[in-house]
């Protein structure tokens, strides 16, 4: 069959071009018969891995019994699993039909099948890696929290799983890359270009902003190059003399500052640059973002690494992400939980548009024009609605955290020794 005849069985041919890549590779690698993912007894053992207790049991059932009966279904569901997973490139699906016609109200278990049938790869890549199974037990509770705490929200309570979360489930099949505890995390190069440095004789750590770095005029920066104003803001420089690294300092507050600033060699030395070993750190929904679960993970995270990876020493955990933008400070009470984890961090600007990371919070891939539609049943939700009403400009932001600092994770180290007396040099 080809992706017309399929989605013309499904009843919706609106996503046509972006299902028809990679249907020849696909459709060549697909097994005779159903899928294995199909079959009773492997996606109830998947489905269990991700810590779902029985409650999707009875429709998954009806709806795997469904997808196995229709051929067009059976090689729409091997294309999505072999898009996700088995594809040499990241290849998700990109707004595919559920399949109402079929599956009626348990359409959105048709992704769930797929995004669950990772979990024996994940298991496998894991084994190889010589992880502990409870680690990857814990890894694996990835499709329930997008399940439970995304696609359900959106949808009425009904179960399913978004197509656009679907791409980063290829990421535990792999990478080295596991959750411990609250959160997760991905050793790697580090992808973001600032440097930071630490001062010999305190300990202190400045950061500096990365060669060629456009700022706006409070020290952001904006993804899309032309919504900064004309003659706004400033380009920064990078410079690596022999005796003296000279840079525009970034505060730990996540802005960076209008002070070029230089650091003797002699007394300074670069922690984290470029490309650098780092736990690239994401936070996946559901639990309290409390000081004590984020220290609990990061102190895991600082023994199982080095143990399980002793060749890849990560020099810091990162992140780029809504929760770390500098705007929460302003809408939220310093008692609440996510900013007391920024004030544990060193917060530095990221590229940003103006809705960037706000799908996590209101399940909506672009801002309204009228944002008194945005949902408002949390405070987190009410909170940034307001913030938006009153006109104000919406940025994501990053974080490092020096693995040497994790044990300080509590006395918020970066705000309380900030290097206040550094030289200033010429502009």
């Amino acid at each position: 069959m080809e992706p017309k005849t399929v989605l013309e069985a499904v009843g919706d041919t609106s996503a046509l071009e972006n299902v028809g890549r990679h249907w020849e590779e696909s459709m060549a690698a697909m097994p005779p018969g159903s899928p294995e993912f199909l079959l009773d007894p492997v996606w109830r053992e998947n489905v269990r891995w991700c810590g779902f207790e029985g409650e999707l049991d009875e429709p998954l059932a009806r709806a795997a019994a469904v997808i196995r009966g229709n051929e067009a279904l059976r090689r729409l569901a091997w294309h999505a699993y072999w898009r996700v997973f088995l594809a040499p490139a990241p290849a998700a699906p990109v707004d595919w039909p559920e399949p109402v016609r079929h599956l009626g109200d348990d359409a959105g278990l048709f992704y769930l099948i797929v995004g669950v049938a990772g979990v024996p790869l994940v298991r496998r890549h894991h084994r190889a890696l010589g992880i502990p199974e409870n680690v990857t037990r814990e890894t694996t509770q990835q499709v329930k929290r997008y399940c439970d705490d995304m696609y359900r929200a959106g949808n009425g309570g009904r179960p399913g799983l978004y197509q656009g979360q679907m791409g980063w489930l290829r990421h535990y099949t792999r990478e080295k890359y596991v959750r411990l505890g609250r959160l997760e995390y991905w050793l790697g190069p580090n992808p973001y270009r600032l440097e930071a440095y630490r001062s010999i004789p305190t300990g202190r750590v400045a950061a500096l902003a990365a060669d060629g770095t456009r700022f706006t005029e409070n020290g952001l920066i904006l993804r899309d190059p032309a919504r900064y104003r004309e003659g706004e803001g400033w380009t920064a420089t990078l410079l690596h003399g022999e005796h003296t690294t000279t840079g525009w300092l970034i505060d730990p507050d996540g802005f960076c500052t209008r002070r070029r600033v230089g650091l003797p060699t002699s007394e300074w030395t670069c922690v984290l640059k470029h490309e650098d070993p780092v736990l690239m750190m994401h936070i996946p929904s559901g639990g309290r973002m409390t000081p004590e679960a984020c220290r609990d993970s990061l102190e895991r995270a600082a023994a199982f690494f080095p143990e399980h990876f002793p060749d890849e020493q990560p020099r810091a955990v990162v992140c780029t992400s809504w929760i770390f933008s500098p705007v929460l400070q302003k809408i939220f009470p310093p008692e609440a939980n996510l900013c007391m984890f920024q004030k544990e961090l060193y917060l530095f600007p990221a590229p940003s548009g103006a809705w960037d990371g706000l799908w996590f919070v209101f399940l909506r891939r672009n801002r309204p024009d009228d944002l008194s539609e945005l949902p408002r049943k949390s405070s987190l939700q009410r909170g940034i609605a307001d913030y938006l009403r009153r006109g104000k400009e919406w940025y994501a932001g990053g974080m490092f955290l020096l693995m040497d600092d994790i044990p300080r994770f509590g006395s918020q180290f970066y705000r309380s020794n900030r290097p206040l007396h550094l030289s200033d040099v010429s502009k």
